[in-house]
């Protein structure tokens, strides 16, 4: 059983707030625009080596585990350690946008564990999030951001944002402000994705389900 999540600094510390998120996150459109987030950061990344190896990173998990691949202790030939961990990052992350709907009812709560732990979807969206500890992947997914607005970019959102852990409901009162609007769409889609990851880790620590394992 993996140690409890921090709730320290957390959006997401209820089950209630799990559910509020899968809600706003379930919606078929919402789901596209979280995908079609990871191709942007792709786009805005310039990487050819992160494109190239986001394709055939299904392939790799077949003879390497994410935990290697994600350390970036693993050798692979003619393959960048941190190119791999950034495009098994992204691919992981499609994988659990695009799945995690097979964990809420048809009204969007989510449902008890005991009642997905047989699924595949469950299986395979553990198997990522006990491999990729949530402050890790949010930090990456940070950094490679940050490589794309610069930090000029960032300290000017962070100043009139005016708080360093800032959410969807403070980037839309900003969202109109000309100086911003080059990175904008990313800086939403972070929030999201961010918003989403706390959840779905929630949702699978099983020490936070009491009545409903």
């Amino acid at each position: 059983m993996r140690d409890k999540e921090k709730t320290i600094g957390r959006i997401i510390d209820s089950m209630e707030k799990v559910d509020i998120t899968f809600k706003l996150l379930s919606d078929e459109r919402q789901i596209d625009e979280l995908n079609k987030g990871i191709y942007l950061l792709m786009d805005k990344l310039g990487s050819e080596d992160i494109n190239v190896l986001f394709d055939r990173y299904p392939r790799l998990i077949q003879k390497y585990s994410i935990k290697e691949m994600f350390s970036g202790n693993v050798e692979i030939p003619n393959i960048d350690p941190h190119s791999l961990k950034i495009a098994g990052l992204l691919t992981c992350l499609q994988f659990l946008v695009s799945s995690f709907t097979d964990f809420i009812d048809e009204f969007g709560n989510s449902l008890p564990l005991k009642e997905t732990k047989n699924s595949n979807s469950y299986q395979a969206e553990n198997y990522i999030i006990s491999s990729i500890p949530l402050d890790d992947y949010l930090k990456e997914l940070f950094l490679g951001i940050l490589s794309v607005t610069g930090e000029e970019y960032y300290q000017k959102f962070l100043k009139k944002i005016g708080d360093p852990d800032f959410t969807i409901d403070d980037i839309l009162k900003i969202e109109k402000d000309k100086e911003l609007q080059e990175y904008i769409d990313l800086m939403v889609w972070f929030s999201l994705i961010r918003v989403f990851l706390e959840a779905i880790y929630f949702y699978f620590n099983v020490e936070n389900h009491n009545s409903k394992i």
